[in-house]
């Protein structure tokens, strides 16, 4: 079994970086090239879409491991509705003897400000899912982290699609200014027999 992890960066980094389809399938593929040689991955496509990442334009670092980082995953007291979310879908197709498994480990950090909010992340493969979700209180410092372990969400022989969705909102009083951001999200991926 190999272990790949998948890693959002900060929100105020993506207008820095690349947003373009051909930067998303760099880091996809480094899903696949850490897939063993045997398991044959091949990446059939990669697209995000919602408000916390518009319509296929998550910007992409191609390091040691996928870097996502979310174009807006930022959520403020004045909004009209005090939520984002970001649905990422890969295709990934493995040989017929080979599974990967999603949402094995999962490290969620960001930061707020003057209120409380609430986060869920659903992953779906193979027709299951695993979900993280947690409430992100104030800190002294204003960093939040969150950390989880489950079974996952397994494929069907042979891979498939993989979803990640991820839901970010805000409960604060009315009339007070808060925010709260999902900064990074590192999700592990499994391949197996």
């Amino acid at each position: 079994m190999r272990s790949v992890t998948l890693i959002a960066c900060l929100p105020a980094l993506a207008t820095a970086l690349p947003t373009t389809s051909t930067e998303a399938y760099k880091a996809a593929r480094a899903l696949v090239a850490r897939a063993p040689p045997e398991a044959k991955a091949v990446l059939k496509s990669v697209t995000s879409s919602g408000t916390g990442c518009s319509t296929n334009s998550g910007g992409f670092i191609f390091k040691d491991d996928a870097t996502i980082a979310f174009d807006s995953m930022l959520v403020e007291s004045t909004m009209t509705n005090p939520s984002t979310h970001c649905l990422i879908t890969i295709d990934l197709g493995l040989d017929s003897k080979w599974k990967y498994t999603i949402n094995k480990a999962t490290n969620i950090r960001g930061y707020v400000d003057g209120g409380n909010a609430v986060y869920k992340v659903t992953y779906t493969a193979g027709g299951k899912t695993s979900e993280v979700s947690g409430t992100v209180k104030p800190t002294s410092d204003g960093n939040w982290a969150a950390s989880s372990t489950s079974a996952g969400a397994t494929s069907a022989y042979g891979g498939g699609v993989a979803g990640i969705d991820v839901t970010l909102k805000l409960n604060t009083e009315p009339g007070k200014v808060a925010a709260v951001t999902i900064d990074t999200m590192d999700v592990k991926f499994d391949y197996s027999k």
